[in-house]
């Protein structure tokens, strides 16, 4: 069964950024966690304290091969959603090097959710070979 970690930051009982870190092995607990997002508190607060909270998504090993989903609030139902694939760190993570980025730009949160089932329907390889083009 594939693992997810989900780290996500959004404030609690004040004005600090309070971090989370969730464990998922299923894509509706992923799902769970941004609809369980203070959106519209934290879309306020970062206007005013010019600081916002997000979501980060892994999919693997990040010592080896690994995928991520950054996912960041811009608003009350959207958000700036950026991929990023390792399957070859390479020696000094710079020679020999497998790996491949893709900006999706400001996403719907429905949209965010639909990329994000890719890590519960696929490999991180099979992600590289879907992204490389």
């Amino acid at each position: 069964m594939v693992s997810v970690k989900a780290y996500y930051q959004h404030r609690v009982d004040g004005p600090e950024l309070v971090n989370h870190e969730k464990e998922v092995k299923l894509h509706r607990e992923l799902c769970d966690i941004i609809d369980n997002y203070p959106w519209v508190r934290e879309s306020e607060l970062f206007e005013e304290l010019g600081e916002g909270g997000g979501f980060f998504f892994i999919l693997g090993d990040e010592d080896s091969k690994y995928a991520t989903y950054q996912f960041t609030p811009m608003g009350y139902d959207e958000g700036l959603l950026d991929l990023d694939i390792v399957v070859k760190p390479g020696f000094l993570n710079i020679f020999n090097r497998k790996a491949v980025s893709k900006s999706f730009d400001v996403v719907s949160i429905p949209e965010a959710k639909r990329h994000l089932k890719e890590f519960f329907d696929h490999s991180v390889d099979s992600l590289y070979k879907k992204y490389k083009r």
